[in-house]
Parts: structure tokens; C-alpha cells; sequence
């Protein structure tokens, strides 16, 4: 039985390469059959390769010689019968221990960078609108006005910071700053004197002068010197005219 002088594997009898690394075989003489001559080497560029699963070809694809079914490599040239051979596994150092595979001594890794934060947008404040001017403050009567009820006659107050309201008299010679005479003042009982009006702090105020039928806010009568303010659209009532007070 012939084995490998390389890497000890037997082989068929027929068989004068090995089928494990495609080394010539040694062959062993056997009692009554002749010992195969030996064949020379195959050339240093064939390099011996492990069995594969495959499809046995039936002829050598190098020296077309045919092939014993089932060898790995061609008797007549010791061509791989399997395709592309692979180089057999070195043979251990002595003392039996396989060299150790050395591998590259790792290389230190980077830290990561931190992730990127994008600051939030901040909206700057909006400056609040600057308020409306305010309107100069009142120092006259004008352009402050009273309407006659029911008749609707305007009577102006004048630009001046006070103004006597009542009804003239020609035999004493009075004149007041607001006459009530043409507006039924002397038959609905408006008195001579009967009230002021003022500027005080930009407020108009009205004022009783002690009248003998009184002086009417909004139906209320006011105390005898007592001001009171008015605003917009105020009832006034000297006696019995009714007056609308409009600023």
C-alpha cells in the first residue's frame, strides 16, 4: 500500500500520488507484486490542496491521461484534479506544539466627539408699544358745550376757567357768563345766580349758589356749594330746564 513519504497518508495501490497533499508515494512492496518505479516529482508549482467535494472529472484537464475515480490528483502528471490547489498546512515546529497566530496589538480608539447642540432660537422681547399721548389737560371751559332739552339749542361755555350760569337782569344790571333767559329760563325758574362752572385739575365741575329751586345731577340734587364733577353726556336740571352736558 502505498503512503506519503510527507504527510503519512495512505493512498490505493494504484495511486502514485498522494490524494491528501499530491506528494509522489513511496511505494510498499507487497508480498508477490512488484514494486511501481518511482516517477519524479511534480514541479514546485503545483501545490498540494485538501480533498474537496465536487464532481470527480473522468480525465487529467492537464495531460488528459484518465484518471482512477475518486483520486484528487492525476496519476500520469500529479495535476489537482479538483481545480485550484491550496498549499498543505506547515508541519509543527519540533516538540509538537503549532505556532501560535500573532495578531496586531490593538490600536487605541478615539473617543467619539460630543454631538453637536444647536442652541434654541431665542426670540428677542419685543419692546411693548409706546402708549398714545395723552391729551393736554383741561384749562378752560371750551370747547365744553350744553344742549337745551327738548329743543336741542347749543349753548357754548366760553374758554375761561370759570363761568356764572343764570338769567339776566336788566333793572340790577346783571349779566351772567351763560344766559339761560332766551331758553325759558326766568318762566321755568332759573334764579339770577343760580350756579358756576370751573376747571379744576382738567375737570370741569358744577356748583349750586344757594338757588331757590336747586340744582339737579342725573336727577340727584347737589348740596349747596358742593361741586361735583361731570362727564360726558351728563343730565343737568337748573329748576326745571333740563340741559345735556357734552365736553
Amino acid at each position: 500500500m502505498p503512503f506519503c513519504p510527507q504527510c503519512g497518508v495512505e493512498n490505493p495501490a494504484s495511486a502514485r500520488f498522494c490524494d491528501q497533499c499530491g506528494a509522489v508515494l513511496v511505494a510498499v512492496p507487497v508480498q508477490g507484486r512488484p514494486v511501481a518505479p518511482a516517477i519524479p516529482v511534480p514541479p514546485a508549482g503545483a501545490a498540494p490542496v485538501a480533498g474537496r467535494v465536487a464532481p470527480m472529472p473522468t480525465s487529467c484537464p492537464t495531460c488528459g491521461a484518465a484518471v482512477i475515480p475518486g483520486e484528487a490528483f492525476c496519476d500520469n502528471c500529479g495535476a489537482s484534479l479538483l481545480g485550484p490547489a491550496r498549499p498543505a498546512a506547515p508541519a509543527p515546529p519540533s516538540g509538537g506544539v503549532p505556532p501560535q497566530p500573532s495578531y496586531p496589538a490593538p490600536q487605541p480608539v478615539a473617543p467619539a466627539p460630543p454631538p453637536l447642540v444647536t442652541p434654541p432660537l431665542v426670540t428677542p422681547p419685543q419692546p411693548a408699544p409706546a402708549p398714545a399721548p395723552l391729551p393736554p389737560a383741561r384749562t378752560t371751559l371750551a370747547p365744553a358745550r350744553l344742549v337745551v332739552q327738548p329743543s336741542g339749542a347749543t349753548i357754548a361755555l366760553p374758554a375761561t376757567p370759570q363761568a356764572l350760569v343764570g338769567r339776566a337782569d336788566a333793572v340790577s344790571n346783571f349779566f351772567p357768563d351763560v344766559d339761560l333767559s332766551e331758553h325759558g329760563g326766568l318762566d321755568l325758574g332759573v334764579g339770577r345766580r343760580h350756579a358756576r362752572f370751573f376747571v379744576q385739575g382738567g375737570q370741569i365741575f358744577v356748583e349750586d349758589l344757594d338757588s331757590t329751586n336747586g340744582t339737579f345731577l342725573n336727577a340727584a340734587r347737589l348740596s349747596p356749594r358742593q361741586p361735583a364733577p361731570l362727564k360726558q353726556g351728563d343730565e343737568l336740571r337748573l329748576a326745571n330746564l333740563r340741559l345735556r352736558v357734552e365736553l
